[in-house]
């Protein structure tokens, strides 16, 4: 299949508007690095464990044709090139293509690449002597500059199994349509996760509707009264009929929803006591934590301080505890903020909303040097 296949996407670019002619280049010269650095038949592992060609997070990105999902690929790459080099990068990359761990090891080059940027020099797991079973922190830095040395544990905290039912049913969707074809766009928005009947019969539709949208190149709507509101086209006309209807209804491309209630705070204080037990005792150690989740539910950021504040205050070993989350809100802007000791930024990339909140353990009987923390700070 040509979508499983490097070169495919590669030329593909010159068939992608939207482009400035050094974002062209610089996303070609990242496909073919990642193709070098990944293996030939990356794309075809991506695909191995999990069914559904769009499921791996790299395939999603490049089933997305607008411009900013390779500015992404490039921003991959580039953290993978200054990773190079890095003891034990061969270990993370042997396992990108396992969809169960993408997020972790992405969110780990990503810290990684930007603490290097920074003068520091990374080692991957295993990163302490291996020795009796002793449990291994993710990531070991070294600052040359103050002779530290801190260690790094990341998490990523899934969703509930109500989100995850959500994050499926979207998945059989864009399953579907592409299946048909990969010219097709598609916008829509979930009002409740239907059973697996009722998604079956809602995925039938849209397979005839995708059929009808490439054919006859018009807009074609899917609607289930108060569960599904999607409209597909083929990516020709995205511009022409499927932007404005999904402005209207305050969508981009891809699916919302639906609203469900979790307890995120709950779920962040037990995993920053698992993962507290992997850091050596006697060293100032970080643990960061992917839960976009945890940003978008009422009370957002001073909800998360005030509730999971107490925990990071009872392991004398961890100095940072670091939320981190992303999601996509073009109307969002930049902004830095202080709630005590704790700092809270939020960085725009590509419409994308990067969110970052620094808990600092006051506590702590070790510590970063302040010219090591201001390091932390300008990467998160």
């Amino acid at each position: 299949m040509e979508f499983l296949k490097w070169k495919h996407h590669i030329e593909s670019l010159e068939r992608m508007d939207g482009f400035l002619p050094l974002e062209r280049d610089q996303a070609k010269e990242a496909l073919e690095y990642l193709q070098k650095m990944l293996g030939h038949d990356f794309l075809w592992r991506a695909t191995a464990r999990e069914p559904g060609i769009a499921r791996h997070p790299v395939l999603q990105l490049l089933a997305n044709f607008a411009p900013c999902s390779r500015r992404g690929i490039a921003r991959f790459a580039g953290h993978l090139r200054i990773l190079e080099g890095s003891q034990n990068l061969d270990k993370v990359l042997a396992r990108l293509d396992d969809i169960t761990q993408f997020d972790h090891d992405a969110l780990l080059i990503k810290l990684a690449a930007k603490l290097v940027g920074e003068g520091l020099r990374a080692r991957f797991e295993p990163t302490m002597e291996v020795e009796d079973n002793q449990r291994q922190p993710d990531l070991r830095l070294d600052d040359p500059f103050t002779g530290e040395t801190v260690f790094v544990e990341v998490a990523t905290q899934t969703t509930a199994k109500k989100e995850r039912e959500a994050t499926n049913a979207s998945s059989a969707v864009i399953g579907a349509v592409f299946g048909i074809s990969f010219n097709l766009c598609i916008s829509g928005r979930w009002y409740k996760t239907p059973s697996k009947q009722v998604l079956g019969a809602i995925l039938e539709r849209i397979k005839g509707s995708a059929l009808r949208a490439l054919n006859e190149r018009t807009i074609v709507f899917v609607q289930e009264e108060d569960t599904l509101e999607m409209a597909l086209c083929h990516r020709d006309e995205k511009a022409r009929v499927l932007d404005p209807w999904s402005k209207e209804r305050g969508l981009s491309c891809g699916f919302l929803g639906p609203v469900i209630r979790s307890n995120d705070t709950i779920r962040l204080k037990y995993k920053i006591g698992r993962k507290q037990a992997q850091l050596p005792p006697d060293n100032a150690n970080v643990i960061v934590i992917l839960a976009t989740d945890a940003f978008l539910r009422a009370g957002g950021v001073r909800r998360i301080i005030n509730e999971v504040e107490e925990e990071v205050l009872k392991y004398d070993h961890v100095h940072l505890v670091i939320v981190h989350g992303e999601y996509i809100d073009d109307r969002a802007v930049p902004f830095t903020g202080h709630d005590r000791d704790h700092r809270y930024t939020r960085r725009i990339v590509d419409g994308t909303a990067e969110n970052d909140l620094l808990l600092l353990n006051r506590h702590s009987r070790m510590k970063l040097s302040p010219n090591l923390r201001e390091k932390f700070c300008r990467v998160f």
